[in-house]
């Protein structure tokens, strides 16, 4: 009897699990709407889901008694995946936080400046201002530098402009 378009879906069960987790070969839903999972070993029900089942199959104490006879194999295994999915969720949000300060820090954008090569936090709109009053800050000082080397007076002020240069 295959399922048809308004059937409703399977109910979990061991051959039928909610997921893939390697957990689930070992437990079977009793409640999913309740999160209540049955150890196969034992018989114990379980609330929180296949999550507590695991820490009950590992023997980590806490949430959960251990399971007094599931096999050392099993066991181990469970201790073993345990271990690597709290380093794998550490790992992730050790760089989800590095992301976050990367995305929150202003851009670093290099200046060239006479004493060489230095390195200012600037926004967008003030590098386009920086690059500006640089460009014009070069102007002025050339057009200084050229008044001087070809003997004509500067007046007061930065000799940028058009009064100086009729003089």
């Amino acid at each position: 009897m295959a399922a048809e378009g308004g059937a409703a879906p399977a109910p979990h069960s061991s051959s039928n699990p909610p997921s893939t987790d390697p957990a689930w070969a070992h437990g079977i839903v009793v409640d999913m709407a309740r999160r209540k999972v049955q150890c196969k070993y034992c018989n114990r029900v379980l609330s929180g889901s296949i999550f507590r089942l695991k820490q009950h199959l590992a023997g980590i104490k806490g949430e959960v008694a251990p399971c007094s006879r599931v096999s050392a194999e099993v066991r181990m295994q469970f201790c073993q995946y345990m271990k690597e999915k709290e380093t794998s969720k550490a790992n992730t949000s050790r760089r989800r936080q590095e992301i976050r300060e990367e995305l929150s820090a202003p851009p670093r954008r290099s200046v060239d400046l006479p004493r060489g090569r230095q390195f200012f936090d600037l926004e967008e709109d003030e590098e386009e201002q920086f690059r500006r009053a640089s460009e014009a800050s070069r102007r002025s000082n050339a057009e200084e530098d050229y008044l001087r080397r070809t003997g004509h007076h500067v007046g007061q002020g930065s000799g940028y402009g058009g009064s100086g240069q009729g003089s």
